[in-house]
């Protein structure tokens, strides 16, 4: 005689178990994609600033900065800043009025425990005097 056993309807334990392990890994996996793309944009907001600083810095150095100088300064507490107005040294320009020169702005701040750098450079000319 054969005892048939009636139909069980449900999950074993061993089932529950395994789909709530999968659940947590998932769910840990998407904390940190948050994590790191909310990071992602407070960095990338700090480059754009850096860049709206240093835009700012080489207007300014248009009609302010002398050539072979060098200045520094702070924009405020994270953002530091140091301009440079150097000749550009070159055969090839021949007699002219004008002399030109390159301005470059360097934008540093601190970001997450990394020293991050943001380079700005132009071309000028000043009359020759």
């Amino acid at each position: 005689m054969i005892v048939s056993r009636p139909h069980q309807w449900g999950f074993s334990l061993l089932e529950v178990l395994v789909a709530l392990a999968i659940l947590a890994i998932s769910l840990g996996m998407l904390m940190q994609s948050f994590s790191l793309s909310g990071r992602n944009v407070q960095v990338t907001a700090d480059y754009t600033r850096a860049l709206v600083l240093a835009e700012s810095k080489l207007t300014e150095a248009g009609t302010l900065t002398a050539v072979g100088s060098e200045s520094a300064g702070q924009f405020d507490d994270r953002f530091r800043w140091v301009l440079r107005a150097v000749p550009v040294e070159a055969e090839y320009f021949g007699p002219s009025a004008l002399i030109p020169y390159r301005v470059s702005v360097e934008v540093v701040w601190e970001s997450d425990g990394k020293t991050r750098t943001l380079n700005l450079e132009t071309l000028k000319v000043e009359a020759r005097r």
